[in-house]
């Protein structure tokens, strides 16, 4: 019986594809950190064209609650739900 999980080690430079599914199956953490981390640059780049040509930033979110541009009512006394 063989310890083998995944078939034989592939060389890179010969078998890119082979060696990259080999990786997939054997050690899966590795392959989509690296995966991930190899997709920043082109996300980096894409956020500028979704911004051109799909949709625009959203509206910030107020921090505060818009005050009236009114003079303040000066009888006020107490709470209004009184």
């Amino acid at each position: 019986m063989s310890d083998k999980v995944y078939g034989e080690y592939p060389t890179y430079y010969k078998q890119p594809i082979r060696w990259a599914r080999y990786h997939a199956h054997t050690k899966p953490h590795f392959f989509w950190s690296v995966l991930l981390g190899l997709s920043a640059p082109v996300l980096l780049l894409a956020t500028p064209l979704r911004r051109k040509y799909l949709y625009a930033d959203h509206e910030p979110i107020p921090n505060v609650y818009p005050l009236p541009t009114r003079q303040r009512d000066q009888n006020l006394t107490g709470y209004d739900d009184e």
